[in-house]
């Protein structure tokens, strides 16, 4: 694949990623320890439920953030694909 067919590539798969990363964040989920209390969970101990509960939106919210940084080296490459492009037909910059 030339250099600018995989830039291109690799820009399509950033945005994917960026885009998996706001469906993370954006599920219901994210969002229930905002409507719980110890009333919410059933058993004797709700706060290890809510522990629970945070922790996994942390991992969830950590699984958005290394789709972006990923995202991120993707367009890195892209930039330097594009760079080495230009190069072999004479472009600067």
């Amino acid at each position: 694949m030339d250099p600018a067919a995989r830039a291109q590539e690799l820009r399509r798969r950033a945005r994917h990623l960026r885009g998996l990363a706001t469906t993370i964040e954006q599920m219901p989920v994210m969002r229930l320890d905002h409507w719980c209390d110890d009333d919410t969970w059933r058993g004797p101990r709700p706060q290890l439920c809510r522990a629970t509960l945070q922790s996994s939106q942390h991992q969830l919210h950590a699984a958005a953030d290394e789709l972006r940084l990923h995202a991120y080296r993707f367009e890195l490459e892209a930039d330097h694909l594009d760079a080495i492009a230009r190069s072999r037909i004479g472009l600067a910059g």
